[in-house]
């Protein structure tokens, strides 16, 4: 059965890499089918990625609280944003992290969170990090035994704690949750002994995790036999909305794609007790910035985006968590952020499709 999957996992990526746009056709295909609608019953934990970055000036859109600075802390956009969220039934952002192998950077994000958490509703909305080892500058042939930075790994979440220790921290059972960015590319002879390593030295100040390994978008289960098992609490992929414009077949069967892989990476990674999260973006626009992209336009549309609600919904866990990429990253046309174009409309429609109240 196993093998079977991998099989049909194959074709799939051959299908991807090979179709032409007068090749694309459903009928007697594993595509001919309609996704199931998943009824809303309960409550779904919504954690929206916060951006940092600068803004360029080719963005058309504009916020409605107007524009700002997403570069520089600022507890006033912060409040207005806490609001937006609550309009939109997100419970947690997702803040930078970087680690102090690069001090300065650490002392940056240190101080940009502090700054935000100051605004006077900040504790209405949970937060949570995401640890970026980047500047590591680990690789296959520069593991982080080798390169004597495994304390530096350990040390980074121990600096994480006084904002554990914030009532608003984002917990799942109790545990703190942490997103690893590029967790696949943390290059470790024993990555499973590296976390256990890791959770006890945590273990010993009182200090729980959960911890959401993250992959690249469209990739199998990406190194996952000795990257995430017994490492990692849960899976994420980068939003699948990233599509090159010469795969005819994604863009024309988006969301069915997106259901078939996402229910295998469930399968595979209950398997190992690995929760699988899914990550849904509500458009996104590369060419903003960079007109040159080779990645598909997926404009703001409410029947798209309500196609990605109901998938992720299909593909969610038992603690029914989903991320979305972004709150407000308008140089990717990610935002779901208040515009002066369509309002709080996808902040209304993420409530509606992952909200009972």
């Amino acid at each position: 059965m196993e093998n079977i999957k991998k099989i049909l996992l194959l074709i799939i990526l051959i299908i991807s890499f090979s179709c032409t746009e007068d090749d694309i056709a459903v009928e007697d295909s594993f595509l001919n089918y309609d996704i199931p609608i998943v009824p809303l019953t309960s409550n779904y934990t919504l954690g929206a990625q916060y951006s940092r970055f600068i803004r360029s000036s080719k963005v058309p859109e504009k916020p409605t609280i107007g524009v700002y600075n997403p570069n520089v802390s600022d507890r006033t956009v912060y409040e207005e944003h806490i609001k937006q969220a609550q309009k939109g039934g997100i419970d947690f952002f997702i803040f930078q992290f970087r680690s102090a192998n690069n001090q300065n950077l650490n002392n940056q994000d240190i101080a940009f969170i502090n700054e935000l958490q100051a605004a006077p509703n900040a504790a209405d909305v949970n937060f949570a990090l995401s640890y970026n080892f980047g500047n590591m500058g680990l690789n296959n042939d520069n593991r982080i035994e080798s390169k004597g930075l495994v304390q530096r790994f350990i040390d980074d979440f121990k600096l994480m704690t006084p904002f554990f220790n914030q009532t608003n921290y984002m917990k799942v059972d109790e545990k703190n949750v942490v997103y690893l960015l590029n967790s696949h590319n943390l290059h470790s002879d024993d990555n499973a002994a590296l976390y256990q390593q890791m959770r006890g030295e945590l273990s010993d100040l009182g200090v729980e995790l959960y911890l959401i390994g993250m992959q690249n978008e469209w990739t199998p289960t990406l190194r996952y036999d000795f990257r995430f098992v017994n490492g990692v609490d849960a899976v994420t992929h980068t939003t699948y909305a990233l599509v090159n414009i010469n795969f005819y077949d994604r863009i024309i069967n988006f969301h069915k794609f997106m259901d078939q892989a996402w229910l295998y990476h469930k399968e595979t990674f209950e398997k190992y007790n690995i929760e699988y999260i899914p990550t849904i973006s509500p458009s996104i626009n590369l060419k903003i910035i960079n007109g040159g992209s080779n990645t598909h336009v997926y404009d703001k549309d409410e029947s798209w985006f309500r196609a990605n609600c109901n998938v992720a919904r299909r593909a969610a866990g038992a603690n029914k968590i989903i991320l979305i990429d972004s709150f407000n990253d308008w140089n990717r046309g990610t935002q779901l952020e208040s515009a002066d174009t369509y309002g709080e409309d996808f902040l209304q429609i993420l409530k509606e499709e992952f909200k009972v109240n």
